[in-house]
């Protein structure tokens, strides 16, 4: 392998957590604060709560703002399915809107669709590394008072109008797996500017439990029938980062750059072969945007090619949430699997957000992860992609 995500550093910083024999977050964790702090420095939140997957975060950001049973949470249906299923784990209902098909990434006027009166919070996913069209979007959820969680999971160092994505909502939350910019294998990160909202995403990721950071101030149990309790102030999980994953996570983050530097190389060669191809469609970004690509979307324009993702080799798998076995599921039962009943109005079948089911069937996304390809690879295969299409069939 010729390029490795871990080495020295990571093993560095594993090797001092194993010598402390302290393991898991403690009130006085070092390497998961040293990284909370380190990442709140450089995307400029002033609060950073780290968690044990990007799930977990997913939950955790949802909580923060507040959102609890019955509620409607606004969502995209091209993402990871952790951004919609999160809202039904507390209780909510996700209502699906539709994306701009030129990038699948959900659009303003599809959330003014989506609101009602039971509506809590929208969340944006800025899918493939590509930001959001944040200023309409957020427009529409501050005249509807929807709360704003940004999903980052695929988006570190995004830049839309000159300000980092992440930073535009009240709350972000990001994913440490395998797969993403920076990774501890698994891992989430919860960030917000709100000292209410990181008090909320701390109790609900530590059994209530108020483990706050010294900015803000924790709730002191009081005595009943003679008992001091041990302090657990709300429902939470134990989602705790633990300190191993802190140790791998504050060493990646001093490598992002590079990091960066080799995701812009694959780019650069996908973009050099596929750009000047009819019938192929590079990645539709926004003005002002500046993406820092999970993944490269490529899209075919059924105007000027019939070559189909089929005929490519990507079949015809796709990422449209209410389609999963699960939402069917709710959608034939009239509940969630949590077992609250959904609206009427609510719906989870074939044809609720027609532009996304058209723009899955022509998108096609070119892996630009450092540890599993590089720019000869990534050229590779979008050449490959561009003689089919320029052949046609």
């Amino acid at each position: 392998m010729s390029f490795r995500m871990f080495g020295k550093e990571e093993l560095a910083n594993l090797e001092q957590v194993i010598e402390s024999q302290e393991l898991w977050r403690s009130t006085s964790g070092d390497f998961v604060a040293r990284f909370e702090d380190a990442f709140g420095e450089r995307v400029g939140r002033r609060y950073v709560h780290t968690v044990s997957s990007g799930t977990a975060a997913n939950e955790a950001a949802l909580a923060a703002v507040g959102v609890g049973p019955g509620d409607e949470v606004i969502c995209p249906p091209c993402s990871f399915i952790a951004s919609s299923l999160a809202a039904v784990g507390l209780g909510a209902i996700p209502v699906f809107a539709d994306v701009d098909p030129r990038n699948m990434l959900i659009s303003a006027e599809a959330v003014e669709a989506a609101v009602t009166p039971r509506s809590k919070a929208v969340v944006v996913v800025h899918l493939w590394g590509m930001p959001a069209d944040m200023e309409p979007i957020t427009r529409v959820a501050r005249r509807h008072k929807l709360a704003v969680v940004e999903d980052c999971a695929q988006a570190y160092d995004v830049y839309y109008q000159g300000k980092m994505a992440g930073t535009f909502g009240d709350v972000t939350c990001y994913s440490l797996q395998q797969s993403k910019h920076i990774t501890s294998g698994e891992g989430g990160i919860v960030t917000t500017d709100d000292p209410q909202a990181y008090a909320r995403a701390v109790l609900y990721s530590n059994c209530g439990m108020p483990w706050f950071r010294e900015k803000a101030e924790a709730p002191v149990p009081q005595e009943i029938a003679g008992i001091v309790p041990r302090g657990h102030f709300a429902f939470g999980h134990n989602n705790r980062m633990s300190e191993l994953q802190g140790a791998v996570c504050l060493a990646q983050l001093a490598k992002i750059e590079q990091f960066n530097a080799r995701r812009a190389e694959m780019v650069r060669a996908i973009e050099e072969e596929a750009g000047s191809v009819p019938g192929l469609l590079l990645a539709q970004t926004y003005p002002e945007s500046r993406p820092n690509y999970w993944a490269y979307p490529l899209s075919l324009d059924p105007e000027k090619t019939d070559v189909t993702k089929e005929d490519l080799g990507y079949g015809r798998h796709a990422e449209v949430n209410y389609l999963e076995a699960v939402f069917q599921q709710m959608q034939a039962e009239r509940r969630t699997s949590v077992g609250y009943p959904l609206p009427d109005y609510v719906e989870y079948k074939p044809g609720i957000c027609p532009r996304a089911e058209e723009a899955v069937g022509r998108m096609l996304t070119i892996w630009v992860h450092p540890l599993d390809a590089g720019p000869e690879q990534a050229r590779e295969q979008a050449r490959g992609i561009a003689e089919r299409v320029r052949k046609g069939k």
